[in-house]
């Protein structure tokens, strides 16, 4: 391989096996060539010393550029693959062939290995009879030993590929055989459905019908009646049994177990239960499916428990007329992503019959783990007076959500985001991909099809590509920053083509996100300037002035804070800067880093971009803290060495509220209107920010007088309550005609 002038000689481990494997083809090309630098190309960094990690992500031609990029100007002398079947990394083993045609070396499980050479026609031929020989062996052996069903392999695949073209096909759901003047009670004892249902009541005043194993008692009954109570349109509420948690419940698509609630006006109009179907889940499934062809949700209750009392009597008499029409809208996919049990619905607060606002975002804003939640959590707590809010979050857990939340929202949605390293590569930021989420737009759809809000205000920049599920609300993107222009930054100074493939991905995205919604909110003029094709306002961030108040108590000597968390790559960056190039030059100070949550994972997911060393004397790391106003109040210097940075850094207006003295750089005021040397100290260079820290630390004088203006200035215009009024007058202006 020749990429533009040669300058260096390398050899390349393509990890293309499994983990342990992978450690022995590394240990083995270190053997080869023991002179040249070996790079590895893997999904994760390797644990290895010594070595340059590629990163493998993405498609075939993706990671070919990307390989291209970081061996520009080396030639590739030897690279290393592993010929393991059974294994996901088949294109792994294209890429190198691609990249070093001349000096492919193939290795087997054995470390044995051949390259693609006429002299290494033996070993390969050796290679190939090995792999025949250990295929007979594995599907010829004793029957007693063999797998069941290998030989079906190849059936089972084809009928797979039927299936899904049958189901690609398909109509719309079949109703459940009826025939007409028959009711329920005639059918057999131990014959489908009825084998398992015990008990259909009649419950005439909640006008519903209750498919029960048990004798109902009343508070089994009152669990259900709460979720009609509060689901508008709900056709029918099951007993949870694990599926829902706390107050809260679940969409789900069938009733398994017969502990379930009918709307009966609904259940007679669906035909009720078929009868040719030989399990009861079988027939639930199909009656309830039906319901969500029609717009009618069911929901998995968790506060109906299930005792077995015993007694059977005899099915009441049900008739059963012909189901109408289909509502178009569900669709078997959206029935299927709503109901697959990553969504998870809690009422909160009583409807009040105000103008609803629908928040949809990329994390649940409590607890106030960064800037975004911050910000959030104040304007939503604020605009209780005059909007009823609904919240649509992706969460790690669906646990129940904060009083904090249920106490300001009439419903939270928390859907289970799947996390993974592996994103598919469909020309989106890879930011977007990770929050492209099937249920969450099947959430999304039913919650407003549930409480048609006026306006739906998206939270955070990758939410942008649910702008369509929102309709017919208006809706509001929040640029948190502007992400293209945080990445122009980051690329300006580097040739790393994983941040100008994010740049370009990243530019196209969002300017087309623009002109899909009715109005985009930045943090500053600066990045309002930045946005076209659609109507721009600039609501900046601010600071709860009630809640960081300057502290009575001194701070302790020589304490310096950095709060960032490292999930947000400019912090990492930050923290990095800061530790190699100001704390060399500092002495007898001691640095609090607030991390956030996870940084350890963060660590490692942003090493290929910034690598820090945080274990030093003087150095403590903190993880997520719920009350920052602590380390604020045991701070003598709140420092901000961002080198890159869009949108505005909430940290600052906290620090200055709380009274205390900030050194910051350019980047770390980035679109707030403060005044150098007046209300913080401005550095350019490391040197210029460790001479300002060590000055403040000798002045207490000065570092009051900063306090003071820091704190008056955050009064004057940094407030949250102007800035939810500035978003109120925004909603309604949204809503006029």
């Amino acid at each position: 391989m020749w990429c533009g002038p040669i300058n260096t000689k390398i050899k390349v481990a393509f990890a293309s096996g499994t983990d342990d494997l992978n450690v022995r083809l590394i240990a083995h090309l270190r053997r080869i060539f023991p002179e040249l630098p070996l790079y590895v190309v893997s999904e994760f960094p390797p644990a290895e010393s010594g070595v340059v990690w590629v990163r493998y992500q993405g498609g075939l031609l993706e990671n070919w550029a990307r390989c291209r990029s970081v061996f520009h100007g080396k030639s590739i002398r030897l690279a290393g693959v592993l010929l393991v079947p059974g294994v996901p990394f088949r294109r792994m083993r294209l890429l190198a062939l691609l990249l070093a045609p001349f000096y492919f070396l193939a290795v087997n499980e054995n470390l044995n290995d051949f390259m693609l050479r006429p002299r290494s026609l033996p070993a390969i031929a050796r290679h190939f009879a090995w792999r025949l020989r250990n295929f007979l062996r594995w599907h010829f052996r004793p029957a007693a030993s063999r797998p069941p069903h290998r030989w079906r392999d190849l059936r089972n695949a084809a009928a797979r590929i039927a299936g899904r073209l049958r189901y690609r096909r398909a109509a719309p759901l079949p109703s459940a055989p009826t025939v007409p003047g028959v009711s329920m009670a005639t059918v057999p004892r131990g014959s489908g459905y009825a084998a398992s249902v015990n008990r259909i009541v009649v419950d005439a005043p909640r006008d519903r019908i209750c498919l029960l194993d048990h004798e109902p008692d009343p508070a089994f009954l009152d669990a259900f009646d709460r979720a009609f109570l509060r689901v508008p349109g709900l056709f029918c509420a099951i007993a949870s049994g694990g599926h829902a948690d706390g107050d809260g419940w679940r969409y789900v698509s069938h009733g398994a177990g017969c502990c379930s609630q009918y709307d009966t006006a609904k259940f007679r109009a669906l035909g009720g239960l078929g009868v040719a179907h030989e399990t009861s889940e079988a027939a639930f499934l199909d009656l309830c499916s039906r319901a969500w062809q029609r717009g009618w949700p069911t929901v998995s209750v968790a506060g109906a428990c299930r005792e077995s009392r015993g007694g059977v009597e005899e099915p009441a008499s049900l008739e059963a007329p012909a189901r109408p029409r289909a509502f178009p809208d569900a669709s078997r996919d959206r029935i299927l992503a709503l109901a697959g049990g990553a969504v998870a619905v809690f009422p909160g607060k009583p409807a009040t019959g105000k103008p609803r606002v629908l928040v949809a975002s990329a994390y649940v804003p409590f607890p106030l783990s960064h800037g975004g939640a911050v910000r959030i959590h104040n304007l939503t707590a604020r605009a209780l007076a005059e909007w009823d809010q609904i919240l649509v979050a992706f969460a790690e857990t669906a646990a129940p959500p904060a009083p904090e939340l249920l106490e300001r929202f009439v419903e939270v949605v928390l859907v289970r985001r799947a996390g993974s390293h592996r994103v598919p590569s469909r020309g989106r930021p890879e930011v977007v991909e990770h929050f492209a989420s099937a249920a969450f737009r099947a959430a999304l759809r039913e919650t407003v099809r549930k409480w048609q809000p006026a306006i739906a205000q998206l939270e955070f920049t990758q939410m942008a590509q649910y702008a369509a599920d929102c309709l017919p609300a208006r809706t509001i993107l929040v640029e948190h920053d502007i992400t293209f222009d945080l990445y122009q930054q980051m690329h300006r100074d580097s040739r790393d083509w994983d941040l100008r493939r994010q740049l370009k991905l990243w530019r196209r995205f969002e300017t087309a996100a623009w002109r899909t919604v009715s109005c985009v909110v930045t943090m500053s003029e600066k990045d309002r300037a930045l946005v076209s094709g659609t109507r721009a306002v600039t609501l900046p961030n601010g600071v709860d002035l009630r809640r960081f108040q300057p502290a009575a108590r001194p701070p302790e000597p020589r304490r310096l804070l950095f709060v960032g968390s490292f999930s947000h790559l400019p912090n990492l960056m930050a923290a990095a800067f800061f530790l190699d190039e100001v704390w060399p030059h500092l002495r007898d100070a001691r640095l609090h880093i607030i991390a956030g949550a996870r940084h350890q994972y963060f660590l490692e997911y942003h090493a290929a971009h910034a690598k820090l060393n945080l274990p030093r004397p003087g150095v403590e790391v903190e993880g997520f803290v719920s009350d920052v106003r602590e380390a604020y109040e045991r701070a003598a210097v709140v420092v901000a060495p961002l080198v890159v940075s869009a949108g505005t850094n909430l940290k600052i207006l906290e620090a200055l509220a709380c009274g205390r003295p900030v050194v910051s750089t350019l980047a770390g005021v980035n679109g707030l209107d403060l005044v150098a040397g007046r209300d913080f100290v401005l550095v350019h260079t490391a040197a210029e920010m460790a001479a300002a820290i060590e000055e403040l630390l000798a002045s207490p004088d000065q570092c009051r007088r900063l306090a003071a203006a820091g704190r008056r200035r955050m009064e004057e215009d940094y407030g949250w309550d102007e800035i939810a009024r500035r978003q109120s007058e925004l909603y309604r202006a949204l809503m006029a005609p």
